[in-house]
Formats: C-alpha cells, structure tokens, sequence
C-alpha cells in the first residue's frame, strides 16, 4: 500500500472533489503508478483530517471516472489509463456500436417494436382525453388508488401479493434501486451482489459511494451460506435477481429463496430483489419478498417485458420504509411520467401488457434454443431468456474472445462490465434477443462456434 497523500491546501473546491482531482493530476504526472494500491478509507481520512465517509465518496467518484478499481478483500488500486471502463454508460456506449456488419450480441433487450402495437394505440387515446393537461402537468402527491390497484395487479402476477397500498412507483427499475440504496444504507457500507451482476446496480452503488461485494455463486445461482458469510461480514443490503439472473441466467430454487430471507433476518440486513426477468420464467418459486416481507424490497420494471419508453416499475417496499423510499423516489423525479404511467396501468387493466409479455417469453424461448443449437450443450440458457451464457477455458479468455468476436463482426459485451472482483470462472454473455431476427442471430452464433474451435491469435509484438 502507497503513502499517497495529496495536497489539498490549494484546492477551493470541495474536499472529496479535490482528492479526486488530485488523483487525476497525479495519475497524469507519473506520481502515482497503474496497479499501485491507494491508502485505506481510514488511513487517507486520519492523514488528510477528513472524515472517512468524505474518501469513501472521493474514491467511488474516482472509480467512476475510471481512474481507479475497488476490489473487496484486496483494496482500490490505480487503473491504466484507457482500460476498460466498465460502467453501465461505457457499456451501453460500446454495445450500440452500429458499424456496418456488425451483429449486436451485446445488449439485453428484445428486438422488435418495442410494444408499439400495443403503447401506440394508448398514446392516441390519452391524446384525445379531455384531462390530457392534467396527466402533463407536474403531479407532486401520490398517484391515485387506480394506478397501485393495477401495480398490485402486476406484481401478483409474480407472485408478489400486496394491498394495493403498499405498492409504489418509479420511473424504471433503476430509480427503485437507487430510492432502495438511499433508505437501507449510508456512505461506506457495503452491498452484496452476485460475483457476476447488472452494470446498474454497480454504477449506482458507486455513484453513491458504497461498496460492492461479491457472493459466489454455482450452477443454481447465489450459495446461501455465501450471502450469509457477506452479511456477517457487514454487508448492509444484497440486490439480486433470484429469476433468470443477469447475465449467468441462473434461477434460485425455493431452498435457496428461503434461506437468504432467513439470513436478511438474522442479520438485520434488507434484500433487493429484482424481478426484471421474472416474466420469462413464471414458474418459477415464489419471490424472497414472501419468506421475509419486512426485510425485502422488490421491484418489477416494464421495460424488458412490454416497453422501455414507459418508464415505469412497481415496487414492494416494507411499510416502515415506505415514507423515507417515497421522499428518495421523490427527491430523484420530483415528479413522475405520469402520462407513460397512465399508458402503462390501461395496458395492464386491458391486458395488451401480458399478451406481449407472452410474446417475448415464446420468442426467448426460440432463441436460448437456437442457442444450444448452434454453440452445444455448454451454453447456459437456464430458462428463456434474453441472454445466454457461454463459459470459457483455456486457451480462451473472455477479453480475447470479445475482442476477437468484434473482428469478426459480432459485438458481445465485455465481460468486466458484469464482474465483480475476481470470479473464479470465466465466460460471456451472449443476448440472443437483440439481432433483428432469428436468422442474423444463427449467423452470428456460427461464427462463435467456430471462433471456440480456434486458438486466440497471438499478440503483435513490437521491436
């Protein structure tokens, strides 16, 4: 570990912000080294006689402009310039790439029209509603007992039965995470998430300033006895998406549901569940929300299973923690879409919602087929899903075989991105659902079989 200590004496702007900039300047004039392991929280706070909450926010800031890397165990160390930033924006930046050719494996989301059938025909009504104004104008109080009725509606749909009372609503899931995070923990605690997890929910805990912790996992997903030892360790809160997991696909039996509810209660700690993909494999066990619905706070987003343009999720939120959620979610939207929410509530009372839902889980279905198909019984596909998962050995690792794919014309997502610390195993994700059709799908997958019969090319070596 260095001695690094910056000076700030110079510096008018605020001190986590000064000691980010002092990383950049240091970083930049060679002072300090890639790979050199940056002071403890503790020890830079005592040296610098700041708090420690103040480094905390200093080095998540610094980790998110890429500057640094946190590894829990191990420490935060000084990241090479230019090496991958493995952020959610970076990641959708480079999977959008739209080179001519280019087949996206990349991004998890469904090809089509993005519900158009279904959202178009809800836009032009609401259009024409005399309290169109109404639904435009800013909306400061709750939402009204229809629009919960029909997000109750939704999450029973799941397996999440509440009163309609208890139900909220955001803009997306990613609003929920954060109103969950803001509630259940402070700077500096730690969040326990799968080894490999959601992009999101690692740009969200380091934008506000807490710490990841890996839990291993095996071929049925979170090991129980893992998410216990994280908890005893301190973690505060474990996100998770116990259905058809991103990106291993893994889904959690009911055994393993109900002992990290027994663990969230044994150790005072909360968990996030995530049932962003929970459509596709309805069924599957019941949410953790039912074995520990004090503990648990669980969200359902539409964005996967009818439209991303809507903007809007339902939310389980334990009652002594809604007051505190609802002022977060407020103090992130001020105010809710609420005419995407209207749109969103008459497609779930008409049922548009579910039949589209209906149509991207037989579509999942084919495509995690075609997969096995095409790339053999190694791929993971778990249940239909939007991605599958294809893990690596030697010769191949994962930073080669994504580099390679690209040379070959097939984006995939670099699996840094997903990574927590260091997981024992090594593989990519594929999303099967986002080529234009199944036929461009089958062609790109062709062209990773053969890529796996092959040996990495060697690296160019300069004189």
């Amino acid at each position: 570990m260095s001695n690094w200590l910056p000076d700030l004496s110079q510096s008018t702007a605020p001190k986590y912000r000064a000691i980010v900039d002092a990383i950049a300047g240091d970083l930049a004039a060679g002072r300090l080294v890639p790979g050199t392991r940056m002071p403890t929280h503790r020890d830079l706070a005592w040296r610098l006689k700041v708090t420690v909450g103040t480094v905390a926010r200093a080095y998540a800031e610094a980790e998110r402009q890429g500057l640094l890397s946190g590894e829990v165990g191990r420490g935060t160390f000084v990241r090479e310039p230019g090496a991958a930033d493995p952020s959610l924006a970076r990641y959708l930046n480079e999977a959008a790439d739209s080179r001519l050719g280019m087949i996206n494996l990349a991004v998890n989301r469904p090809d089509g029209d993005q519900a158009a059938w279904a959202v178009g025909p809800q836009l032009a009504r609401l259009a024409r509603r005399p309290d169109l104004a109404t639904l435009l104008a800013y909306r400061f109080e709750s939402l009204s007992a229809r629009h919960r009725a029909a997000g109750a509606r939704w999450l029973a749909e799941e397996g999440a039965e509440l009163p309609p009372e208890q139900v909220a609503v955001t803009a997306g899931s990613q609003q929920a995470i954060l109103a969950a995070l803001s509630v259940m923990t402070v700077p500096g605690d730690m969040v326990a998430v799968e080894e490999f997890t959601y992009p999101g929910i690692k740009s969200a805990v380091s934008l506000m300033g807490r710490t990841l912790v890996p839990v291993p996992m095996d071929a049925g997903g979170l090991v129980p006895d893992e998410v216990e030892r994280a908890f005893h360790k301190g973690a505060r809160v474990l996100y998770t998406i116990a259905t058809v997991q991103n990106p291993m696909t893994t889904t959690l039996d009911e055994d393993r549901r109900r002992a990290i509810a027994a663990a969230a209660r044994r150790h005072d700690a909360y968990v996030i569940e995530d049932g962003v993909h929970r459509f596709l494999n309805p069924s599957a066990p019941a949410p953790i929300l039912v074995h520990a619905p004090e503990r648990c706070v669980y969200l359902s987003t539409l964005s996967k299973s009818v439209s991303p343009g809507l903007r809007t999720a339902f939310v389980a939120v334990p009652p002594p923690l809604r007051p505190r959620f609802d002022a977060a979610n407020g103090a992130l939207t001020l105010s809710l879409p609420t005419i995407l929410i209207e749109a969103a509530c008459l497609m779930i009372e008409e049922g548009s919602a579910f039949e589209n839902l209906s149509r991207l889980r037989q579509e999942a279905a084919a495509r995690a087929g075609l997969a096995v198909e095409v790339l053999g019984g190694q791929v993971r596909p778990a249940t239909p899903g939007f991605n599958v998962w294809l893990p690596l050995a030697p010769p191949w690792h994962s930073t080669d075989f994504v580099a390679e794919a690209a040379r070959l014309g097939v984006s995939i997502a670099p699996t840094d991105t997903f990574a927590v610390g260091r997981p024992v195993g090594d593989g990519v994700r594929l999303s099967v659902s986002c080529p234009t059709d199944r036929e461009q799908l089958r062609r790109g997958l062709a062209l990773l079989a053969g890529l796996l019969g092959r040996a990495p090319a060697p690296l160019a070596v300069t004189v």
